[in-house]
């Protein structure tokens, strides 16, 4: 006999199909042009189930954000913990960002796209929380490659712009339609540039 669902087990799978729904409708038409009932429909959930897991259509956007960063952020440490060098690890943030990218292609053109969201102010408390940690994790690592002379010595906020900030604005070019070749593929160029940007 096939045994229902939990309520347990059945509430993380409705959240991720919301928040699947949410996405196709958020790059298909726009955040603002999207209604609850636009994501009810696409996700079968009611607007009961909606209101329960997100509490409105803000929350959703919030959601979404929230838990595409956290996977990006996720997938990223898991990968930078493996190097043993810290041209590895340095190689390694661009190429991983660029993986990413280019298989997640619609959750990353929504995290790019940011600016355009209206987040509510416990969502913006909640998203520095998260950017703070991050950098924390990452510096964490890459420190004692900069103490023992491997790369250069920087103000800690400063690492992640130089090495992802020239990625992250050719991965905007090119979801917007203006770069040809995808980030998966120029990962050596840009990799080697992050990696003469910091080394010592």
């Amino acid at each position: 006999m096939v045994k229902k669902p939990t309520i347990r087990a059945a509430t993380p799978a409705r959240r991720a199909s919301i928040l699947k729904a949410a996405l196709d409708c958020f790059i298909g038409q726009g955040v603002e042009a999207t209604t609850i009932d636009d994501i009810c429909r696409a996700s079968g959930a009611s607007i009961g189930s909606l209101y329960h897991h997100f509490g409105n259509k803000e929350g959703v956007a919030a959601g979404l954000f929230i838990d595409g960063i956290q996977r990006l952020n996720a997938d990223l440490l898991r990968k930078l913990k493996r190097c043993k060098t810290a041209e590895a690890g340095v190689r390694t943030v661009v190429t991983q960002y660029c993986d990413w990218v280019t298989k997640h292609r619609d959750i990353a053109r929504y995290l790019l796209n940011s600016r355009d969201i209206a987040f509510p102010p416990e969502t913006k408390d909640e998203l520095r929380e998260i950017h703070r940690n991050h950098i924390v994790d990452v510096f964490g690592w890459f420190g004692p490659y900069v103490l023992d002379g491997q790369m250069k010595a920087l103000p800690v906020d400063t690492y992640v712009p130089i090495i992802s900030g020239p990625i992250q604005d050719y991965t905007r070019y090119w979801l917007a339609g203006q770069a040809k070749e995808s980030p998966a593929r120029m990962k050596k160029v840009f990799a080697e540039a992050a990696w003469n940007a910091v080394r010592k």
